[in-house]
């Protein structure tokens, strides 16, 4: 972190450090570009404040696969002086806005947002769900499964490609409905359009009391919902503006992580 703050400040770009305490500091202002040193994970964890924000998202790679990292730690110095010159490409990421409510009151808690996936799961390990999976108000399937995840493009390449989902283009304006080992063979991941409003509906299985199910937001939070609750997920009203340097290469990029 010192080493990239003070090449920022030899090319006139002016940077601090945001941890839990200064990023709330008025007199910091607004950043332009917030750089995340780490991994997938990182970004993960500052993209809704980054898209919420307007903010541009950054990452150097500092873990393994580094799919949303526009470079790694050796090239700080190019990132530093495309930031200097503003050469850099930004690229627009779907986030996924996801909403529980309860299915009798009509009570709704506030919305999170994803930019990977959304799992609804059951919170013991090795145990099924039923749940029925809506499209526009239209049933599409009750699914009998370890569980049900919505993946953006961005999210395809993380637990919907474990899943058995397809790899799809970054900026392509579609959502991935993918069961998680489903009870059935048929019961394949359906490309939606991104203008799709998905609800999921758990249901009671016969014979189990007091089930315990919970839905995932990229793997980094959980939170718990009931039987008689509902999960509805859209495409986010904010977008993340994710950083690229000049000429990146997506297919480069999927060359070089999946080792094809």
């Amino acid at each position: 972190m010192q080493h990239l703050a003070e090449s920022c400040a030899r090319a006139g770009l002016a940077a601090c450090e945001l941890g839990r305490h200064t990023k709330t500091d008025p007199t910091l202002g607004k950043p332009d570009v917030v750089v995340c040193l780490g991994g997938d994970g990182t970004i993960l964890s500052a993209a809704a404040e980054a898209a919420c924000s307007g903010a541009v998202l950054c990452g150097v790679n500092l873990g393994h696969l580094g799919f949303l990292s526009a470079c790694g730690k050796e090239d700080v110095a190019e990132l530093v002086r495309v930031l200097s010159s503003g050469e850099y490409e930004v690229e627009e990421r779907t986030l996924l806005q996801v909403v529980q409510c309860n299915a009798e009151t009509g009570e709704c808690l506030a919305p999170h947002l994803a930019l990977n996936e959304v799992a609804l799961m059951r919170a013991q390990t090795g145990k099924m769900i039923d749940v029925d999976v809506e499209l526009d108000g239209r049933l599409l399937n009750r699914y009998h499964a370890d569980g049900v995840l919505v993946s953006t493009p961005t999210g395809s390449t993380a637990y919907s490609l474990s899943a058995g989902g397809p790899l799809i283009w970054p900026t392509a304006g579609i959502m991935c409905l993918t069961p998680i080992c489903p009870h059935s063979l048929t019961s394949r991941s359906v490309i939606l359009p991104e203008g799709v409003e998905i609800t999921m509906r758990p249901r009671a299985r016969r014979g189990r009391v007091g089930e315990s199910l919970i839905y995932s937001l990229d793997g980094r939070s959980t939170h718990p919902i009931a039987i008689n609750a509902t999960l509805t997920i859209r495409k986010a009203p904010v977008s993340l503006r994710l950083l690229n340097l000049p000429g990146a290469d997506y297919a480069a990029r999927l060359r070089a992580k999946l080792r094809w």
